[in-house]
């Protein structure tokens, strides 16, 4: 018997796919309904790599559009509330036909005009300008002016209640609040977006790998019929191993079937993130030229872990949303303090009485007081602000252990998967050893058809492993990056 020149070209091909496992013949994706710019920037090597695929899923995936909406909502809240210390203009012109207040049972004539314009200030002090008209004798419904009309200004001062802070002041506060919530809001829905992406990813890039793997392994079984069928008229090899290899082929050619079938799952389950830059339609992958499976997996400093846990606590969405909520609640106790004091409000205005008729300089001052004999709505809303902020602080807490633990299983994850990665790389290294070493003793008679089998199929078995594992690190890794606020 001597050594087939067909097996030592199986072997050294096997050889050179499986040295390390980054190899993998892996490209990058086709697409199949591109529009414009999209199609452009994929046609180099590795541009669809994993920035680039988050790029278009941040820039194009209706979720997150629709959350970063949320956002512009809540600016149009703030102007909404702003609006409250907008100048109001009001003028009212009618005529009358009422009693005579001196004389009962005879009509009178009456004309009455007035316009104003009132200014709210944020303070509480209201200030006000504005025209009278009321020419007519003592006997009409109205203080009667000059016959060229009164004019006056104003200002009104809140004594207590509603001093320097009130309800359009609290509202409009808590709506200049509202903007930098939602967008912590959005942070948050980004992260959660984000993370899901980067795991289907390279669930993906994963996918292409195990049918490479599927697709190798197949043709080594095809190239190895025609050497049998050599060696059965050789009379080398029984002629069973003829129908053997070919049983062979179908087996292999079912597991490659199966893997390709995961491969268009998950570009179907890819294409969910992808969509152009209009928003209106899906781009559907087609692989053709993938990423590889990288980086290549290595464990977590305990620096990166401490560095990630402090990135954590200061940058995380959920604990500035905390914050932010309890600036709002603090605005409501204010608020609700305030309310409890009294409302007395003076007022003092200044004009002049115009035209025949006319008195000149007129002034009216004095103070209105609102006083309820309990204060019951106040002193609840206080509570409910005192109660809120409290809640606020132990979720901060509460949060704040949870954020760390989040980061430690990540490093955990991380660093494990790593772990099974190089146990899973030596035993891959040690299988193909084994398969090269059945495949030189079948070469020389030494072995059976069987084991041969047996050995590629447990070599590309811990391969297929081996990809699984890659997979866990790399989506471990981006959970990493997503809790710490890197993705």
């Amino acid at each position: 018997m001597h050594f087939s020149p067909v097996l030592k070209v199986i072997a050294v091909s096997v050889t050179a796919l499986y040295v390390t496992p980054q190899c993998f013949a892996l490209e990058t994706i086709n697409p199949i309904k591109m529009n414009g710019q999209v199609a452009q920037d994929l046609q180099g090597a590795d541009a669809f790599s994993l920035d680039y695929f988050l790029k278009l899923v941040n820039d194009n995936y209706p979720k997150l559009q629709a959350a970063d909406t949320e956002r512009r909502i809540s600016t149009a809240k703030r102007l909404e509330k702003s609006g409250a210390f907008d100048p109001v203009f009001t003028s009212t012109n009618e005529y009358l036909r009422v009693q005579d207040i001196f004389t009962p049972g005879e009509a009178k004539n009456a004309i009455h005009n007035e316009s104003r314009v009132d200014m709210l200030t944020r303070s509480g002090i209201k200030v006000f300008t504005g025209m009278r008209l009321n020419p007519n004798d003592t006997k009409t419904p109205f203080v009667p002016t000059g016959k060229s009309g009164e004019y006056y200004a104003g200002v009104s001062v809140p004594l207590f209640r509603g001093l320097k802070i009130n309800e359009k002041k609290a509202a409009e506060e808590q709506a200049k609040l509202g903007e930098p919530l939602a967008a912590q809001i959005f942070g948050a829905t980004r992260l959660e977006v984000l993370l899901k992406a980067a795991a289907v990813y390279w669930d993906w890039v994963g996918a292409k790998a195990r049918v490479d793997i599927a697709r190798n392994l197949l043709k080594i079984a095809e190239a190895r019929v025609e050497q049998i069928k050599q060696r059965v008229e050789n009379g080398d090899v029984p002629a069973l191993d003829i129908a053997e290899s070919e049983q062979e082929i179908q087996r292999r050619l079912a597991a490659l079937v199966k893997t390709e079938r995961e491969l268009q799952k998950a570009s179907l389950t890819l294409s969910v993130f992808l969509w152009d830059e209009n928003g209106s339609s899906r781009i559907v992958p087609a692989p053709k030229n993938m990423p590889k499976l990288r980086p290549e997996p290595r464990s977590l400093s305990d620096s990166e872990w401490m560095e990630g846990r402090k990135s954590a606590l200061s940058l995380r969405p959920e604990l500035k949303k905390i914050s932010i909520e309890r600036e709002q609640a603090l605005i409501d106790k204010k608020l609700a303090q305030n309310m409890i004091l009294p409302a007395m409000d003076a007022y003092l205005l200044q004009g002049a009485d115009t035209g025949p008729q006319g008195i000149g300089p007129v002034v009216r001052a004095g103070m209105v007081v609102n006083m309820p004999l309990r204060q019951r709505t106040a002193r609840g809303l206080a509570e409910a602000a005192r109660f809120k902020i409290q809640k606020l602080n132990l979720d901060e807490k509460a949060e704040k252990v949870r954020i760390q633990a989040e980061v430690d299983d990540t490093v955990s994850a991380v660093n494990t998967s790593y772990q099974r990665w190089a146990a899973t790389l030596l035993e891959v290294q040690k299988a193909m050893q084994v398969e090269q070493g059945e495949r030189i003793r079948f070469g020389i008679g030494d072995s059976t058809l069987f084991l041969v089998n047996q050995r590629e199929r447990a070599s590309a078995e811990a391969q297929m492993r081996l990809v699984e594992v890659h997979v866990e690190y790399l989506q471990s890794l981006a959970a990493f990056s997503a809790v710490t606020c890197r993705l």
